[in-house]
């Protein structure tokens, strides 16, 4: 009886690795989909009389634009090789795109609310996504490193 029931271990394990993996292939396709999506609505919030933002939004369009291309070539890698280390390594990446988008924005700032107060709480709250992207770099890259030193078999 023993030797014709399946191990269920092994299974299990190698089952649940192939559906993770999967679903995370499935979640890096929405992904990409839903950021190109995101840059269709970019390209056309003026064109919608979206009326706070300035003509100055263009030229940050360039900058979010980019950081958004990048990140979906990352996605699009992701598909091909998932390893955790690898995984990390360009999620820095892709958060230094963010960083420079964002600093960009603060820089340019193409909204204009009619009120001071408003727009002084929107450079602070840029300053603050500008402050966690920076953090969120520097954890990506020790998480990067950090699983690449564990497992450097797994390159």
């Amino acid at each position: 009886m023993n030797e014709t029931a399946p191990k269920t271990n092994n299974t299990v394990k190698s089952q649940g690795k192939s559906h993770s993996s999967g679903y995370r292939r499935v979640g890096y396709i929405a992904s990409i989909l839903f950021m190109i999506l995101f840059i269709y609505i970019l390209r056309h919030l003026r064109q919608w009389g979206v009326n706070f933002l300035t003509s100055d939004f263009e030229k940050c369009l360039y900058y979010i634009e980019l950081s958004i291309y990048i990140s979906i070539a990352a996605q699009v890698l992701f598909i091909f090789y998932d390893n955790s280390w690898f995984r990390h390594i360009l999620k820095g990446l892709s958060n230094i795109a963010s960083a420079v988008a964002t600093i960009m924005v603060y820089v340019i700032y193409p909204f204009n609310f009619h009120d001071a107060t408003w727009n002084r709480w929107i450079r602070i709250g840029i300053l603050i996504l500008f402050i966690l992207s920076v953090i969120s770099i520097l954890v990506e890259f020790i998480k990067g490193i950090r699983d690449l030193i564990r497992e450097p078999e797994k390159v």
